[in-house]
């Protein structure tokens, strides 16, 4: 008589072996997070140094003011959404909000999840204006605020008056 073999897991190989894939799944979850944490950094970094440097040189381009300000819906200037993201726009009456004249060159959504973003600028003005004769920040120096809650290192990013930028490492917020 012939038995056909069955191939497959019997319960007991089945609960092993999720067993294991539980306990390693348990040991490379923080290091994860950090790996993830670490990448929104990076990256929350990049865009802010990208967004200054092309709103200096659009500043200068287009010979008007230049602005990027918070936006949690991308549409309007809204201050303290810093976590949510920025739009970059024309200031052509520079008043720093988005009139209906007014045209979005940029928009980026953050969305951050391992810590929070401020900007704090010489003027106590939510938002940094590149000027239209120059193409600096005239008035707007300041530092962009990383704080993570993650444990990591806290971040600025140094804005100075010629429009340059310069991250340091921060001991707190």
């Amino acid at each position: 008589m012939f038995f056909p073999t069955k191939n497959g897991f019997t319960l007991f190989e089945l609960l092993v072996s999720i067993a294991i894939f539980a306990i390693i799944a348990a040991i490379a979850m923080p290091y994860f997070q950090q790996q993830m944490a670490q990448q929104e950094i990076k990256t929350t970094i990049a865009k802010l140094i990208n967004a200054n440097q092309a709103s200096k040189n659009l500043a200068l381009l287009h010979h008007t003011n230049i602005v990027i300000c918070p936006s949690k819906l991308l549409t309007q200037c809204e201050p303290a959404q810093w976590n949510s993201g920025f739009i970059v726009f024309t200031d052509f009456n520079k008043n720093r909000t988005l009139d209906e004249d007014e045209k979005i060159l940029h928009s980026e959504a953050l969305d951050l999840q391992y810590g929070t973003l401020n900007w704090k600028g010489t003027l106590n003005i939510p938002s940094i204006t590149f000027l239209a004769i120059s193409g600096l920040p005239n008035g707007s120096n300041g530092g962009f605020y990383y704080c993570s809650t993650t444990g990591l290192p806290h971040q600025k990013l140094n804005l100075s008056r010629m429009g340059h930028t310069r991250l340091e490492n921060i001991s707190s917020c």
